[in-house]
């Protein structure tokens, strides 16, 4: 009996090397409008009118017959009130999502990463933090943590190197933002420190790297500069 498993690794072997289809793709966002077209996309997440759902099912036709295309690579939280799809209002096919605790790079997101952009044609990064992880807190803390949760932790300290200690903020807790876009900006150098492919594409120009926060008590996303 043949095995499904060879059948299975051939179209992505194909992609990763290069092969073209002549299946007609979709557009998608423009590299020099990655970052314009996530922050029209957050505020019409923040003024309730979004737009997404309305072109979804023809995205889904789209994307399931031809194959996905998408521009923006997004290395963000779990944390469950961080959907990147619904904050910046973006479709079936869009975003290229990776999620775990404490939005930190390792060696499969960055390989996802490097998929993306060989072999589906995304030219943007963005790594998302946002305001009171419980990821960043814990490792602030420097509780012993149990089972594989130092994983995060461990992934997450070096960040913070040389950062003062977070004062208490107008509620009495102490203010984990900066710790948080610490790790946001350690990240994404992360990301580009173990890949040559995508070092390589942004020192060429063909790809961006972003930096950003969002908060969670506003819905806001705020970019780093």
């Amino acid at each position: 009996m043949r095995s499904t498993t060879s059948f299975a690794v051939i179209p992505f072997l194909a992609l990763i090397v290069g092969c073209t289809t002549t299946a007609p793709r979709t557009i998608g966002i423009k590299p020099a409008d990655a970052r314009s077209e996530l922050v029209d996309g957050n505020h019409r997440f923040l003024a309730g009118g979004m737009n997404a759902h309305s072109w979804q099912q023809e995205r889904i036709v789209h994307t399931g017959e031809f194959g996905q295309s998408p521009s923006v690579g997004v290395l963000t939280c779990a944390d469950s009130r961080t959907p990147p799809e619904l904050i910046f209002d973006q479709g079936v096919g869009d975003l290229f999502v990776v999620r775990i605790a404490g939005n930190f790079e390792d060696v499969g997101a960055t390989a996802t990463f490097e998929y993306g952009y060989s072999a589906l044609g995304m030219h943007t990064i963005l790594v998302l933090g946002h305001t009171k992880c419980g990821a960043v807190g814990a490792t602030i803390g420097g509780s012993v943590l149990p089972g594989n949760l130092p994983v995060i932790t461990n992934a997450i300290r070096p960040a913070f190197t040389g950062l003062a200690k977070p004062t208490n903020g107008a509620d009495g807790k102490p203010d984990l933002t900066p710790a948080s876009e610490a790790n946001v900006r350690w990240q994404s150098k992360q990301i580009l420190l173990r890949s040559e492919i995508l070092r390589k594409a942004k020192d060429e120009g063909k790809l961006t790297m972003l930096c950003a926060m969002y908060d969670v008590d506003t819905g806001v996303v705020r970019f780093l500069d």
